[in-house]
């Protein structure tokens, strides 16, 4: 269950939040997305309501070969994990209304879990 977490002068609060968050597996190289957050608390991010407007995620690769790639949409921030990265946390910025995380994996098949360390919500 999220944190309330600590609130900037802007409206904005980050949550810390330690846990995995999706089990991604396709065979498909297609974009995929995975909802966040929404107004039932059934994201991925259990119990979460607010509107999330930045993310920290980091991926381990479980089998496979290639990348997992987190990309931009609707004008959300590019942020690339490589595979031979775990465990590093990028931030991305999600789009305004979307709640959601866009990526896609570079070999299909491939196992990855997909981790969250902290995330902005407004306030």
């Amino acid at each position: 269950m999220p944190r309330t977490g600590a609130s900037s002068p802007r409206g904005q609060i980050f949550v810390p939040y330690n846990g995995k968050i999706a089990d991604i597996t396709h065979a498909d190289t297609n974009q995929h997305t995975l909802i966040l957050a929404n107004g039932a608390g059934t994201g991925a991010i259990a119990g979460e309501t607010r509107k999330i407007i930045a993310v920290q995620c980091a991926t381990v690769r479980i089998i496979g070969t290639g990348d997992f790639d987190i990309y931009p949409n609707e004008g959300a921030t590019f942020m690339v994990c490589p595979g031979f990265l775990p465990y590093t946390g990028l931030w991305t910025i999600i789009a305004p209304g979307t709640q959601r995380l866009q990526y896609s994996l570079s070999i299909v098949n491939d196992d990855w879990d997909l981790y969250c360390f902290g995330y902005v919500v407004e306030a």
